[in-house]
């Protein structure tokens, strides 16, 4: 008698059924974990950002380039020399009516997240802050103006960019 070589039709459906039922559990955690990952990026990145809209202030202050009391706001791509940030957009608004003890607020979005006029000074909380994008309650502005407008709850605030030049 021959010996057959070979698996059989239910040996095979068994092999089927046990992988199917390994990628039902891990497709989710894998998936789950990206998530993780990129929210945790936004939010390494709010702080990137953050750091270097205080550093421009500081400079623009000790210059002379902007006038004492006032809102100021920084475009993340444009002023603060961050060229090379991928998806990321967004502004950071420097309420400095107390100039000893400026505040910061930022929007900054993403592709997959968004924080809208959110104050620096939790920046530690963030993550649990952050929204996925278009489920937020907060809309985006869609300028440095509106930024401005968002961080100081009026429209009639004189704000102005890092040149100290008013923004219309």
């Amino acid at each position: 008698m021959r010996k057959k070589n070979g698996f059989t039709l239910v040996e095979l459906l068994a092999v089927i059924v046990v992988l199917a039922l390994i990628m039902i559990i891990a497709i989710p955690a894998v998936l789950d974990t990206m998530n993780k990952s990129r929210r945790q990026l936004f939010v390494e990145y709010a702080g990137k950002v953050l750091i270097a809209a205080q550093t421009q202030y500081v400079t623009d202050s000790s210059l002379g380039n902007i006038a004492g009391a006032g809102y100021y706001v920084y475009d993340i791509k444009t002023d603060l020399g961050l060229q090379s940030v991928g998806s990321y957009n967004g502004w950071i608004v420097v309420n400095a009516t107390d100039v000893d003890k400026p505040t910061y607020w930022i929007t900054l979005y993403d592709n997959n997240y968004q924080v809208v006029n959110y104050n620096a000074a939790y920046l530690d909380k963030l993550d649990s802050s952050v929204d996925a994008y278009g489920k937020g309650t907060d809309v985006v502005p869609s300028s440095a103006k509106g930024a401005c407008n968002k961080a100081t709850g009026t429209t009639t605030t004189d704000c102005y960019n890092h040149d100290g030049y008013k923004i219309v």
